[in-house]
């Protein structure tokens, strides 16, 4: 068997003369950008509490906010609150920190509703 010597290495230092432009890729854009595209995702999830016979925690519906909320129209009657504790799944990770954490929206509308819903 051959072996194949490599060529030297050379110390020189070769100039590039043009400059490539940088690649963009639409996957890592950040969810507020797709928010203000216009793109409010395929799905979103009810993050308020549970109403036995109307809605659950947690529920994933398919479809774009407006359209899960008229399917819903029935509930958001009921219990306008429950409109608001639907989030989209690009902010999903987002929300459910916010649900949790004292003083932010999402969190005021969870404990409104819960606390109507213990008054009935």
């Amino acid at each position: 068997m051959a072996i194949k010597k490599k060529p030297p290495v050379s110390d020189e230092v070769t100039e590039v003369t043009s400059v490539a432009e940088p690649v963009t890729d639409e996957k890592n854009t950040s969810p507020k950008a797709k928010k203000a595209a216009g793109n409010t995702g395929s799905f979103c999830v009810y993050l308020g509490p549970s109403i036995r016979g109307v809605i659950q925690s947690g529920t994933v519906y398919s479809g774009t906010k407006e359209k899960v909320i008229a399917s819903l129209s029935s509930a958001v009657e009921a219990y306008p609150l429950i409109a608001k504790l639907i989030v989209p799944g690009e902010t999903l990770a987002e929300d459910r920190i916010k649900v949790k954490q004292a003083g932010n929206l999402l969190n005021v509308n969870y404990n409104k509703l819960a606390a109507s819903l213990k008054s009935k």
